[in-house]
């Protein structure tokens, strides 16, 4: 059993990667309708919709990434005041929880969003809107299963 949470764990851990590949991608698709646009006088139209689907992945799977690596925005000054134990339970309640419920939260609603988005196609590539939204509820899956894996271990 802990051999298969391990493999579940790497898995998991996949969206950092992916996030960096994304944004390394949106650097070279940038870059080449920049120099396609002032270097031969003809800029490439499907950019902006390329663009737009890996930035909407790249900032749902870095903010899962963000929280597993604790990294995410906190709000420290009040555990830094608290005496180790209470600082501990401030972490878990509103560190962990508050993120958790807002997972739970962003994946309900992300749910709720990818019927609609399955009929709508971008202009130019005809990418369905789906493949861009379904980064949201993705990522809070990851970012759910992040926030149970630490309060399984601060356990």
């Amino acid at each position: 059993m802990k051999r298969v949470f391990h493999w579940i764990d790497r898995i998991m851990r996949l969206d950092e990667v992916l996030a960096s590949a994304a944004l390394f991608a949106i650097f070279l698709v940038a870059i080449g309708n920049i120099s396609m646009r002032y270097l031969f006088d003809t800029p490439l139209a499907w950019t902006e919709e390329v663009l737009q689907l890996l930035m909407v992945w790249a900032t749902f799977l870095g903010a899962s990434a963000l929280v597993r690596r604790n990294e995410h925005v906190l709000i420290g000054m009040l555990s830094e005041n608290l005496p180790a134990s209470l600082a501990r339970w401030n972490d878990r309640l509103f560190n962990v929880g508050m993120v958790l419920i807002a997972a739970i939260v962003l994946g309900y609603w992300g749910l709720q969003l990818l019927p609609y988005s399955n009929f709508r196609s971008t202009p130019m590539l005809q990418i369905p809107y789906m493949w861009i939204h379904v980064a949201i509820p993705v990522s809070a899956v990851i970012m759910a299963y992040h926030c149970l894996v630490r309060l399984a271990r601060d356990t």
